[in-house]
């Protein structure tokens, strides 16, 4: 999954630097979306991922250790407020944003039950524009996110933990706009966020597990905005 994300901003920057070199010699129309302000509805559906590390010792010595990944896919859906500020055939769009998340990763292996989920995310996003043609752009994306994490484990004869967190991430990504009518306008993309890891500690007589989380998700969304005049 990193190769394919890596891979697709890649194409996404070169992309974007072609089009701009291209639009700097080429005089056009500014056709972006009426008016200043904009308010929108947003679906993704996305790849979830936590890296994860895990450690285990007893009386102070360690006797297990490994590293897995465990990815499911959710849906998610947002509001979004936002700015955009036009200059010639490039433009510069601000906006805030809070995702909803529908599902979690469970996995029960007897009498133990591991669980972990996003169940929200707000944050801010930057993204630079340039026009193609009438009505149609692309666009970059660079955000900054704050995800809320459930993260339980239960078993009668190990550790076990509930805990809940806020973590901060970045976001990178990109997509296409199309000015369906003046005030409305339709946006697909792709992105992904890295948030910061968490590390998660329990014991249990003499045995102490020490588990390191590190989440992303990745997402391809689609927007439906209105645009105030």
């Amino acid at each position: 999954m990193q190769t394919r994300t890596s891979s697709l901003i890649v194409y996404a920057i070169i992309i974007l630097s072609l089009v701009s070199a291209a639009n700097l010699v080429y005089a056009g129309d500014n056709t972006g979306a009426a008016g200043k302000v904009f308010a929108g509805v947003k679906y993704g559906y996305q790849d979830i991922e936590m890296l994860t590390q895990f450690t285990r010792r007893t009386s102070g010595v360690i006797t297990e250790q490994s590293s897995f990944d465990n990815t499911y896919t959710s849906n998610a859906v947002g509001l979004l407020v936002g700015y955009t500020l036009p200059h010639e055939r490039f433009y510069l769009s601000g906006q805030v944003f809070f995702d909803l998340f529908d599902k979690e990763f469970e996995l029960s292996t007897g009498s133990s039950h591991i669980s972990s989920s996003i169940n929200h995310a707000f944050g801010i996003d930057l993204m630079p524009g340039v026009y193609l043609f009438r009505g149609l752009s692309l666009f970059g994306k660079l955000g900054l996110a704050n995800g809320d994490f459930d993260f339980v484990k239960s078993s009668p004869k190990s550790t076990n933990y509930d805990v809940n967190r806020n973590l901060f991430g970045y976001t990178l990504g990109f997509g296409f706009a199309y000015d369906i009518t003046p005030l409305f306008t339709a946006k697909i993309g792709y992105e992904q966020t890295k948030y910061e890891e968490t590390e998660i500690n329990a014991t249990r007589g003499t045995r102490t597990d020490n588990t390191v989380v590190k989440p992303q998700v990745e997402s391809f969304f689609i927007v439906l905005q209105y645009n105030f005049n």
